[in-house]
């Protein structure tokens, strides 16, 4: 059994005025695609703020998969109040992703951005040189000789009395359909 497995975890926390704190932790999780459809991140519940701070998540599913089946991954989220959290420990089957958030609040607030100006675009770097390859030139060689040759041969593929004057295509120009001659 592959089990469930956490590939990364995004942890946000939005303070409001009035001094409360909302915990957003959105994880990837990676498994059986019938473990995935049931998977969720479960908090376990603390009768004291623990001392280090971190909130423990575990990820559980109601579904055990069979060996073999596909595996999937999908997003899933977790929100909370955070008001003791100082970050987060997400337990998974074998692995455990621990995040710690910044510990002054001023520290979480947005930064303004810098306003940005106007830069030129780089120049152009020179085509990169290919290295020369002797099975691709013979296929080339092997190409135009099939080209020439057929172009020498196209006149062999026109008819015998293709060259001689278009009078002969019609007849003889001295023999009438009725058998009298005529003079030109």
């Amino acid at each position: 059994m592959h089990g469930l497995t956490l590939q990364d975890a995004i942890v946000r926390v939005a303070a409001f005025p009035e001094g409360d704190r909302l915990l957003t932790v959105r994880a990837a999780c990676f498994g059986p695609e019938a473990e995935v459809a049931s998977a969720r991140l479960v908090p376990r519940r603390h009768a004291a703020p623990p001392p280090d701070g971190l909130w423990d998540i575990d990820l559980v599913s109601g579904e055990a998969a069979a060996d073999g089946g596909p595996v999937t991954w999908r997003t899933l989220t977790f929100t909370g109040e955070a008001d003791w959290c100082e970050g987060v420990r997400l337990h998974s089957a074998g692995a455990v992703l621990e995040h710690r958030m910044a510990p002054h609040p001023a520290q979480l607030a947005p930064r303004p951005m810098a306003a940005r100006g106007w830069t030129p675009p780089a120049p152009a770097s020179p085509p990169a040189r290919r290295r020369f390859d002797l099975f691709r030139l013979a296929l080339d060689g092997t190409a135009a000789a099939m080209i020439l040759a057929g172009l020498a041969l196209l006149p062999l593929a026109l008819p015998a009395n293709a060259s001689e004057p278009a009078a002969s295509l019609h007849g003889d120009r001295h023999h009438h359909p009725m058998g009298t001659a005529t003079l030109p």
